[in-house]
């Protein structure tokens, strides 16, 4: 059971940075032409993501675990989320990182709380990989208003997208995984 659950965690983390990388892509294709000043923390966050995935990856041979079945669907989400939020310009941008990265907060800590017994190695790629997300998180809450009606709104439907697309691509499994975390 603990070595099913691990695979779960590493297929959708490695999906979900893998869509993060579609979202700061788009982002960043319309940041160089309207937000110029965005393209450098865009470019790190990019970076963060790229490593993040790349970490997932590569620990999934020793744990027998495989990539999910439905990268496209994380690609085409990640590519439109960002292109969508990006029309709105850099408030969009950071309130799309807000409350991406909020979402993924919630998620890895449920993990880490799993993994810290199950498999410590894992528990520390997913803590190292916490501390970045959670600084993404309070760079982007700092530019924006979270309170404003515009940012709760698109913060909600970018939450919402984000918990759509981990449910579909893991075909439910994200929702048994917490509950069989919190079983533990």
């Amino acid at each position: 059971m603990q070595s099913r659950i691990i695979r779960r965690i590493l297929r959708v983390n490695h999906a979900g940075e893998h869509g993060a990388v579609a979202i700061y892509s788009a982002q960043l294709t319309n940041a160089r032409r309207a937000q110029a000043d965005l393209v450098p923390w865009l470019e790190e966050t990019l970076a963060h993501e790229q490593r993040h995935r790349n970490l997932f990856r590569d620990a999934m041979p020793t744990r027998a675990a495989k990539p999910c079945r439905m990268m496209f669907v994380w690609s085409f989400g990640g590519a439109v989320l960002g292109a969508l939020t990006a029309v709105f310009g850099r408030t969009g941008i950071y309130v799309c990182t807000a409350a991406v990265e909020r979402t993924v907060h919630r998620h890895l800590v449920e993990q880490i709380a799993f993994l810290d017994e199950a498999d410590p190695p894992l528990s520390k790629i997913v803590r190292d990989i916490l501390v970045e997300e959670d600084a993404h998180l309070a760079h982007a809450e700092a530019r924006h208003n979270p309170n404003g009606l515009f940012a709760r709104s698109l913060g909600a439907l970018v939450s919402g997208a984000t918990e759509a697309l981990i449910f579909l691509s893991t075909r439910g499994d994200s929702l048994s995984l917490k509950g069989a975390m919190a079983a533990r």
